[in-house]
This record gives structure tokens, C-alpha cells and sequence, in this order.
């Protein structure tokens, strides 16, 4: 992926997020839905890690392969 396709793929994982918190918080005092929290829970923390991987590859592409010195 290029740097832009890496941003959007950042930008739109980071909304799944924020709405999946917004779910975690209108449930995590409901006793039936603990599990269900639990498991959002994690899957938040997936989102997360892909989220850092992301900005990994985002910061290794060199955004400037025209200044190359060689």
C-alpha cells in the first residue's frame, strides 16, 4: 500500500474504534452484556494493534524518493 492508502486505512480503523467505545460505554453496566463487552473489548485492542502497525509502514515510506542522493 502507498502512504495514502496507509493514512485512510488508519483513519478508517480509528472510526470503527470510536464507535465501538461509544457501544462499550452505552452497554458496560448492563449485566447481560458483559460478555459482549469483553469481547468488543478485544476487539478494540485488535483494531489498535493494527492501527500501530499501520502507522509503522506509514513512517517507513519515504515521502521524498525524488531528494534521494545516490
Amino acid at each position: 500500500m502507498n502512504g495514502m492508502e496507509w493514512a485512510e486505512f488508519i483513519r478508517r480503523t480509528e472510526n470503527k474504534m470510536y464507535h465501538l467505545h461509544r457501544a462499550i460505554d452505552g452497554i458496560c453496566n448492563e449485566p447481560d452484556y458483559q460478555e459482549s463487552v469483553t469481547a468488543l473489548t478485544e476487539v478494540v485492542r485488535d483494531y489498535q494493534t493494527l492501527v500501530e502497525k499501520a502507522k509503522d509502514e506509514l513512517r517507513a515510506i519515504d515521502m521524498h524518493p525524488e531528494h534521494r542522493h545516490e
